[in-house]
């Protein structure tokens, strides 16, 4: 059997929260099956390694938005415009869209720096 092994954490971290915190950290943790130290030192950890960017999560949700966004200007431009190869770029435009999501959402993120 391989286990592995996991690195031995030796400092702690403390910090005081209100009893309405403490109740929205219990229910958020209970929901989602953990225990409510594991989530939080799983919270801490992760921003601490995203710096002060997006999280994974909210830049997933960013170039979901940044997807959307960029779907429905150009759906109208397509709706707009007279050609009649409509379905054809459509299908040019989300296949570009899968691709460059990281791309679209990099530089509306640039934008607003």
């Amino acid at each position: 059997m391989s286990e592995v092994k996991e690195t031995k954490k030796t400092k702690l971290l403390a910090f005081r929260v209100t009893d309405d915190e403490y109740a929205q950290i219990e229910r958020i943790a209970l929901a989602l099956g953990e225990d409510m130290n594991n989530w939080c030192r799983n919270i801490i950890v992760s921003e601490a390694r995203e710096g002060s960017g997006l999280t994974k999560s909210q830049r997933l949700l960013y170039e979901e938005i940044a997807r959307t966004r960029y779907l429905v200007g150009h759906g109208f431009r397509l709706l707009l415009n007279s050609k009649e190869s409509t379905a054809e770029t459509w299908k040019k435009i989300t296949k570009d869209i899968d691709e460059y999501s990281g791309i679209i959402a990099d530089d509306l993120l640039s934008r607003r720096k």
